[in-house]
């Protein structure tokens, strides 16, 4: 299934959602459509997925650049087996994630793996390839089918601003994931840009970015 979005789909699914959602609207007012934050769907955007969990982004982009240079401007299964536990943990990789980015390095080598043919899946057929690796949940199969392949209706419930920022917007507190749920389902299917707007508002807020 190819990609969905687009500079200009995001742009008209925002319209769409500001049109039937009174707190999206405030968002589109002030902000306008959100930006397209997309990444290449390759095995360098998953090590940098993995490298996001639960540690700043900030602090995962710095991890991840020095593992650029290493690896001399090119993050693949080869030069992630090259550099080794060792060297994985000296760039700033904890114990765990080193041993997560290897273990998806040798999928990938083995051919276990094959991240070129995810776009031709369904969302969910993706999600069940990226969760069956070591260390890759559903947030972060859902970062990977937002960004990577472009899906239009996912909503990354375990993201933590996401969470966040719908309760910032919304002036409540949700008291569990299937609140949040069942609140998102009026965006369908159109999630992923609702998604994008929400975060739009709580960088904002916070005068940051998920780049």
């Amino acid at each position: 299934m190819p990609s969905g979005l687009d500079r200009d789909a995001i742009a008209t699914a925002a319209k769409t959602l500001a049109a039937s959602d009174l707190v999206l609207a405030d968002v589109y007012q002030r902000l306008g459509p959100p930006p397209i934050w997309s990444r290449p769907a390759t095995f360098a955007t998953l090590i940098r997925i993995i490298l996001e969990q639960q540690v700043s982004l900030a602090s995962a982009k710095s991890t991840f650049d020095r593992t650029l240079t290493l690896c001399g401007g090119r993050v693949t299964a080869p030069t992630i087996i090259g550099i080794g536990p060792t060297g994985l943990r000296e760039i700033g990789f904890s114990r765990q994630k080193a041993r997560y980015a290897l273990a998806l390095a040798d999928d990938v080598a083995g051919k276990r793996f094959r991240i070129g043919s995810l776009r031709h899946l369904s969302d969910d057929d993706v999600r069940s390839q990226i969760t069956a690796r070591l260390g890759l949940g559903n947030w972060s199969a859902d970062v990977f089918l937002m960004m990577g392949l472009g899906r239009p209706d996912i909503l990354p419930i375990g993201d933590l601003a996401l969470v966040k920022g719908i309760a910032e917007l919304d002036g409540c507190v949700y008291d569990n994931l299937d609140e949040i749920i069942q609140r998102a389902e009026p965006w369908r299917p159109f999630r992923s840009v609702a998604t994008r707007m929400v975060w739009m508002s709580y960088l904002d807020r916070r005068k940051s970015s998920p780049q």
